[in-house]
């Protein structure tokens, strides 16, 4: 039997048991992974987690199209002073079990996340400025931060409120299984054994979905699995779309939805932890990052649908440089560098990358390799699953690996700030530190004038650039492909806004 085939027999037999319940008003999309953490949205930022987590709760705010801040459970917010944030909040929202959600709702997520066990978590980073949080009353909510913070409004959009008994009584692990939020949808099951997370419209929510009733997300690890479960009609929407399946999913009368990415892939590389490393040395970071062809990359590989990156932001992102042009792919120069740090006859070089995602990033780690090879590294290529890689990007306990893959990822708020931040001593683990630029990343926090500071963020990635952190790959395009019941479709980057979805 042919690969389809068997990819089409297997879905059957893993969905066929699944009745569909009244089939007009039923969501399904085809998804790579399940959340590792369920229902605690306090764990990561952006995929797989975040496009479940936006269905189940709000934030204060929201980055819609285009990486605008928009009001979520905050109608507005006022700067009054240097330090003080005032957030008025929207009346009569309501958790999923009753429960009004008000100031002191949010203020008990912010000082859960000031706690020593939930500074454990990886969006404790957030509440890093806070000071004091003010309930003025239930629907007014005042931030004191300890320095100025020009983007504690954006920062708001990460933290995720969720009802504070049921958090209170259940614990982070107990809640995770049982989750309660104020979002568009309830869940009804996680799908552990069926392969299916099923969440039910909230009829009460204050943005109850314009179409859907019932959200089926189906967890499909293959990707070729994935574009069949389109073509043959078992879901309506396939989410992260290679450039590999454009064609043929356009060719079967499938609509594919194409949204600027915010998002520059790279390999991190790992200093901190990483005694004795070739990569300690800044002139064998530069190397790495010359000898790699990235214009190769995004045009064969990506079919021109990529650019070769030039930074740690893509364009659209707040602080994206336009003076600073592609890393070039210099090989001699690469050659020299590695010889003039005092490792002419290259070094052993460990990365572990996360695939499955689509059919191209499997090839692009393969290009990257071959091409770090050719000037002497000899390259060893890890594909741990992505719990794992999870656990230690969190924890920085790598053991013996030298670099891994890492978006810079700018979609949490579409500010440069985030992904710099990523990549230096202010994460809360760091795996790459280097002193000398934090005074310039934590002055940008600070700058209140929007245009100047754009311009420090400018200068902040133009240096960050020459320490080199990472080596840098491309820009990307995200695309989601749907059948022709979907109408309407829009993306809060990196998720679908689901309770927005039209369907006939």
């Amino acid at each position: 039997m042919s690969r389809i085939g068997l990819v089409i027999l297997g879905l059957t037999i893993i969905y066929s048991g699944a009745k569909p319940v009244h089939a007009d008003t039923v969501l399904r999309v085809a998804r790579n992974a399940a959340p590792p953490s369920l229902g605690n949205p306090l764990t990561s930022v952006g995929q797989p987690g975040s496009g479940v987590w936006s269905v189940l709760f709000d934030s204060l705010t929201v980055i819609g199209p285009g990486g605008v801040l928009e009001p979520a459970l905050a109608v507005s917010w006022d700067l009054v002073g240097d330090t003080r944030w005032v957030f008025h909040l929207r009346p009569n929202v309501k958790f999923h079990n009753g429960a009004p959600m008000d100031s002191a709702a949010v203020a008990a997520i912010l000082a859960y996340l000031q706690s020593p066990e939930g500074r454990r978590f990886y969006i404790s980073t957030e509440v890093d400025t806070i000071a004091t949080v003010e309930v003025i009353d239930s629907l007014t909510l005042a931030i004191e931060t300890t320095v100025p913070d020009a983007i504690l409004p954006k920062r708001m959009a990460l933290i995720a409120v969720p009802e504070p008994e049921t958090w209170r009584i259940l614990g982070p692990d107990g809640f995770a299984q049982t989750p309660i939020g104020t979002g568009s949808f309830k869940l009804r099951d996680w799908g552990q054994t069926s392969g299916r997370m099923i969440f039910d419209a909230d009829t009460a929510s204050w943005r109850v979905p314009t179409d859907i009733d019932v959200l089926e997300l189906w967890t499909v690890a293959d990707a070729t699995a994935r574009v069949q479960a389109l073509i043959t009609g078992q879901v309506d929407i396939l989410e992260a779309v290679s450039i590999d399946d454009t064609d043929l999913i356009e060719a079967s009368g499938f609509r594919v939805w194409a949204f600027g990415g915010a998002q520059v892939s790279s390999i991190a590389f790992r200093t901190v932890g990483n005694p004795g490393s070739p990569l300690q040395d800044p002139r064998v970071r530069q190397a790495l990052n010359y000898a790699v062809n990235r214009e190769l990359i995004a045009e064969v590989l990506f079919g021109g649908s990529a650019e070769p990156a030039s930074q740690g932001a893509s364009v659209g992102t707040f602080g994206y440089n336009p003076s600073l042009e592609p890393i070039p792919y210099d090989p001699a120069r690469a050659t020299a560098l590695l010889k003039e740090a005092g490792y002419a006859d290259g070094f052993l070089f460990i990365i572990e990358v996360l695939t499955g995602f689509n059919t191209v990033d499997t090839l692009l780690y393969q290009q990257v390799a071959q091409d770090l090879r050719a000037v002497g590294v000899d390259v060893t290529v890890r594909t741990p699953p992505f719990a794992s890689w999870l656990r230690k990007f969190t924890s920085n306990e790598w053991g013996d690996t030298d670099a891994f893959s890492l978006m810079w990822d700018s979609g949490a708020y579409a500010d440069a700030v985030r992904p710099v931040r990523n990549f230096s001593c202010a994460k809360a683990v760091p795996f790459f530190c280097d002193e000398s630029i934090m005074p310039l990343i934590d002055q940008t926090d600070r700058i209140m004038n929007v245009e100047a500071r754009e311009q420090h963020l400018q200068q902040l990635l133009s240096t960050m650039r020459d320490i080199a952190p990472a080596l840098l790959l491309t820009t990307a395009t995200q695309r989601v492909a749907s059948s022709e019941r979907v109408k309407a479709l829009t993306l809060n980057p990196p998720n679908i806004a689901y309770h927005a979805v039209e369907v006939d």
